[in-house]
């Protein structure tokens, strides 16, 4: 009987880690996102920063009740060190504007919790991803995939929030 038990137990569990996305799978579904919106704790600044086509969201600025104003500042993938203006985004609607801007015809939004966002004081991942789940059903169509990663960065799992 207890062969048995274990048998079942072993077989549902390897039924359930099928179930979940491979490393491929989440790899090409965040290369088709039009835009990666990563939150991470960034020490010792306060600003976001928009590189190519990933916007890292420094996750002290998600944790007050209403995120904005937000400081932004877009910076060349080639000359990522060099200082560049901040911006100052007040509204979800800026916000969506100042991505567009990247990407024009963004319908599919990846989210990544970084691993080192759970070290921000006063962080709060379903907040976080509530906040931002809002903000882009705005978009009035599209999709939103919430990834994790881990320290060395790779993506470690992925859900479709719509």
């Amino acid at each position: 009987m207890k062969k048995l038990a274990l048998s079942l137990l072993a077989a549902a569990s390897l039924f359930f880690m099928g179930c979940g996305a491979s490393k491929l799978e989440m790899q090409e579904q965040s290369s088709m996102c039009d835009v990666m919106v990563e939150v991470r704790q960034v020490l010792n600044d306060t600003i976001s920063l928009y590189v190519g086509n990933t916007f890292y969201l420094n996750a002290k600025q998600v944790i007050a009740d209403d995120m904005y104003p937000l400081y932004a500042s877009t910076r060349d993938p080639a000359e990522i060190e060099k200082p560049a203006a901040t911006n100052v985004i007040n509204s979800d609607e800026e916000f969506l504007n100042y991505l567009r801007r990247a990407a024009p015809q963004m319908t599919q939004i990846g989210l990544v919790i970084g691993s080192t966002a759970a070290n921000e004081i006063g962080f709060d991942e379903g907040e976080t991803v509530a906040k931002m789940t809002k903000i882009f059903q705005k978009m009035g169509g599209g999709s939103l995939i919430l990834f994790h990663d881990n320290a060395e960065g790779e993506l470690t799992d992925m859900k479709k929030l719509f």
